[in-house]
């Protein structure tokens, strides 16, 4: 995943970022210290995703500019959001898509605005791939596609776009009006009972199940339902119902992503919060002070950076990556109890980039030319999960060198390395071949552990958010629930901690 991580208007991104974000002093200022500036807590956050940049900013904001915020990270900034570089021009090889209801990252792109330019992701041709043969295919002409989405599917389209719209939407949006005034939950079970006591609810229920009872087709839970799972998270429709309702609100069109990559939000959040990059990976994490009423807690952070090991102490600690099924796991010493007794396994997905021609045998087409920008699978037995038409994320680049004419980059969903007859068989000639694999959400079925986000005292688990749904907003979501109840508690605001009933307010948030 190799990348140039900053387009050519990164010089004038600098300065836009510095006049809009001109009260954070610069990690260089020289400051006095006072009785106030000793209460600040020095915060530790491990992982500088989207999870620990967004943390970062948010604690900025709650903290003020003079406390101390530290991110470690081992890999790149951005985390899963990340680019390749397929013949000179980068592709999105992680976190892809935004939706126009995204009302945190929406936010950060109109804070960066003049430096972040959106990449309409626009739905073309669609097609659903059964056992041997594409079963159905939109058209060109959006007065044919309708006819054969209302031959094939009756009203499931209309009904499931207002199922999200009407029933979705309006219950995931309280928990933006929850954080508006400052208020956290320890657990995830409670933040999601905040959006409403069914959306806890359908944790416990698979998406087929939910959908049914929503009144969509067999047919259509078979096939639509069977191919946003399979997409967007490598699994089926025995998902449980909310990460299974966060994949649906797909359906919607307004998808977007930022000029240059999703990892420059994360690359200008931690620019913004004017937190201090480590660049380490962390081995240990030790509970060295730990006295029982009186609130003082501090962790040592042990880490390792060129080939020495190092330490830092803090009184806040934030884990931004996921747990379990990564190559960074840490040990946890000195704890009087196990910190996480929890199961949060996560499911691997295998991405693979081919610069190619589709085999057009394969899918029954005349010509490759005939191959749908997008297709989805709907048999859970199938070696692939998705195909899709990619365009690069910097529209400014050009490539190295000139491809065949009827050559494309595509990038193929899979839940293992294919071998070669199968590459064959969705390919019959391609130049470059590039695999990016990694844990990327976990697995999901109904009833599963929902993990706390607090695993110790001042000790905070921000992925615990991604047993509800990963994705990229409900990750800045779990971001800013986490940074609001590290404040609440160090500030003793706990009245403002599990708090499910939203107060009254005048003046709502509007959307955005």
């Amino acid at each position: 995943m190799a990348a140039s991580w900053f387009s050519g208007q990164y010089v004038l991104s600098v300065v836009v970022l510095f006049l809009l974000l001109s009260s954070f002093p610069s990690s260089f200022d020289k400051v006095s210290c006072t009785e106030e500036d000793e209460m600040l807590p020095r915060i530790g956050i491990i992982g500088a995703g989207l999870s620990g940049t967004s943390s970062a900013y948010f604690l900025r904001q709650l903290f003020g500019k003079k406390a101390t915020i530290d991110i470690f990270e081992a890999g790149k900034v951005g985390g899963r959001a990340a680019v390749i570089n397929i013949n000179g021009l980068n592709y999105e090889a992680g976190a892809s898509v935004i939706h126009k209801n995204n009302h945190y990252l929406v936010e950060f792109s109109q804070a960066f605005r003049k430096n972040t330019v959106r990449l309409s992701h626009s739905p073309g041709m669609v097609g659903l791939y059964g056992t041997d043969d594409i079963l159905f295919q939109t058209s060109d002409w959006l007065a044919i596609t309708l006819a054969k989405l209302v031959w094939r599917y009756g009203t499931d389209f209309y009904n499931i776009q207002s199922w999200t719209k009407n029933h979705i939407f309006p219950k995931f949006d309280r928990i933006y009006k929850f954080q508006d005034q400052g208020l956290s939950f320890t657990t995830v079970e409670d933040l999601l009972g905040a959006m409403g006591e069914d959306m806890l609810n359908m944790t416990k229920h698979s998406i087929k199940d939910v959908l049914l009872d929503a009144g969509l087709s067999q047919r259509f839970v078979d096939e639509f339902g069977m191919a946003a799972m399979r997409n967007n998270y490598g699994q089926t429709t025995d998902v449980h119902g909310f990460v299974g309702a966060v994949s649906m609100a797909g359906v919607e069109p307004g998808l977007w992503s930022v000029e240059g990559g999703n990892q420059r939000i994360a690359e200008n959040l931690l620019w913004g919060s004017k937190a201090t990059l480590v660049e380490a990976k962390v081995s240990t994490v030790a509970l060295i002070k730990d006295e029982l009423g009186t609130g003082s807690v501090s962790y040592e952070v042990e880490y390792e950076q060129s080939g020495k090991t190092n330490s830092r102490e803090y009184d806040i600690l934030i884990l931004a990556m996921p747990l379990e099924g990564t190559k960074n796991e840490i040990n946890f010493v000195d704890f009087p109890v196990k910190v996480t007794p929890f199961s949060q396994p996560f499911h691997k997905i295998v991405t693979m980039f081919v610069q190619g021609r589709i085999n057009k045998t394969t899918f029954g087409l005349n010509s490759a030319d005939d191959f749908p920008p997008d297709l989805f699978t709907i048999n859970r037995d199938t070696f692939f999960n998705s195909i899709g038409k990619q365009s690069p994320v910097d529209s400014h680049q050009k490539p190295e060198k000139s491809p065949p004419s009827d050559y494309a980059v595509w990038k193929t969903f899979l839940n293992q390395v294919p071998s070669e007859e199968q590459v064959g068989k969705l390919f019959d000639k391609y130049e470059d071949l590039r695999f990016v694999d990694w844990m990327a959400y976990p697995e999901y079925k109904p009833n599963m552990d929902l993990p706390p986000f607090m695993l110790y005292d001042r000790l905070y688990y921000v992925n615990a958010i991604e047993s509800a749904a990963a994705a990229m907003e409900m990750n800045v979501i779990g971001s800013k629930n986490v940074a609001l109840l590290a404040f609440n508690q160090w500030q003793g605001n706990f009245d403002k901690i599990d708090e499910l009933h939203l107060p009254s307010v005048s003046n709502d948030k509007s959307d955005l």
